[in-house]
């Protein structure tokens, strides 16, 4: 659980920016040795052998995602916007690594009946999901029965019940959050689970990935080879072609155009074409509005990039444990993206969070009644159309 509580506590934690040297070219590896397959397999500019793609496509109910230039459409060439919330649907059930018999009755309640509330959030005018999932509690989850094969066959049933209500689901992992610098040599450890997972849904282009949720207490060099060699194992070792959400460093709040264009061009090197999209999240930080330095901060970093790089706000909320709960800027910012941000590129906002026990909860513990916070991200984020 301690890493859900650091994403709470820690999500928003800014830093200054400083100018920063181009990013030095990564070395490519030599094509990785490849088991024959019966279709001839696709090889990418990069040289890398991929195998088989993993987004067939039999138990969708959407149509497919793509990226086009900075825009995420649906396979039609239609724009969509991902207006959504984080959904904490596995169950967590300590903070910190002590029992938490109310957090863990919260996210049990979600898990326990996915399909109403999923349903739910369709209705409300959402089209996107985002579900935390966590290496440590997939490899030993002492709660639930099951174990790796268990989680895999709750989060199955979970995703199902989300496309199945026309919702995107983004699996995010949480682990380089709690991972800090030591992301660097441990990013790996997830590739187990990463590759069960992605079998999982194989045949469902519905889900989307988010890898390396909010990386911090690294270099901007040192974001870029873990990234790099993060889609390096999605595209040639999974084999997975669909779309794949990088977060920036310092909690996905920095932004550097050199390293991002850097990351995207290897992406499309990889596949063909790049099939990426770049987090952003932000928190207030102890700002109560989001209005004069706080908005020119957020432009210089952010907001000068809309509409030249494919952002979308993958987590937004009005605490941090950084100052005062501040529903103010909560209020400002999503009415920002909704009358600024999207219109003018901006891919979307997912709204932290649906369910939880702490002041960022859109939905009050158990009853489902939407929180002050939750009438604000639906009056300013949601939509009444179809996708």
């Amino acid at each position: 659980m301690g890493v859900a509580v650091a994403a709470l506590l820690c999500a928003a934690c800014s830093s200054g920016s400083t100018a920063q040297s181009p990013p030095k070219t990564t070395a490519v590896k030599s094509p990785p040795k490849t088991t024959a397959v019966k279709s001839p397999p696709t090889k990418t500019h990069l040289g890398l052998v991929l195998p088989k793609t993993t987004v067939a496509s039999k138990r969708h109910t959407l149509p497919a995602l793509k990226v086009a230039g900075s825009t995420l459409r649906l396979s039609s060439d239609k724009r969509l916007v991902m207006r959504g919330v984080v959904v904490y649907a596995v169950p967590f059930y300590e903070t910190r690594g002590a029992p938490d018999p109310e957090l863990a009755a919260v996210t049990r309640a979600a898990g326990g009946d996915p399909r109403a509330m999923f349903a739910r959030v369709k209705a409300l005018g959402f089209n996107t999901v985002k579900i935390p999932v966590s290496t440590e509690v997939y490899a030993n989850d002492p709660y639930a029965p099951g174990g790796a094969e268990g989680y895999l066959a709750r989060l199955q049933a979970i995703v199902d019940a989300a496309t199945s209500q026309g919702l995107f689901v983004d699996l995010s992992w949480w682990d380089a959050l709690a991972e800090r610098h030591s992301v660097i040599t441990e990013y790996s450890k997830q590739f187990p689970m990463m590759k069960a997972v992605a079998a999982t849904f194989a045949n469902n282009p519905d889900v989307v990935y988010e890898p390396l949720v909010e990386p911090n207490g690294i270099t901007l060099e040192q974001w870029l080879v873990t990234s790099e060699r993060m889609l390096e194992y999605w595209r040639g070792t999974i084999g997975y072609r669909g779309i794949i959400i990088a977060d920036t460093r310092n909690w996905s709040w920095s932004f550097n155009p050199s390293y991002v264009r850097a990351l995207i061009q290897y992406d499309g090197a990889l596949l063909g074409r790049p099939e990426l999209l770049i987090a952003n999240n932000r928190f207030p930080n102890g700002n109560p509005c989001f209005c004069e330095t706080e908005r020119a901060v957020w432009d210089s970093l952010v907001g000068q990039y809309i509409g030249k790089f494919p952002l979308v706000g993958t987590q937004y909320g009005i605490s941090d444990g950084v100052g005062k709960v501040e529903l103010k800027w909560g209020r400002d910012f999503a009415a920002y993206l909704k009358s600024y941000a999207i219109p003018s590129g901006f891919n979307g906002a997912l709204a932290f969070v649906w369910n939880w026990v702490g002041p960022n909860t859109m939905t009050v513990a158990l009853t489902g009644k939407l929180t002050a916070w939750g009438r604000a991200v639906v009056h300013s984020l949601a939509s009444r159309s179809r996708t």
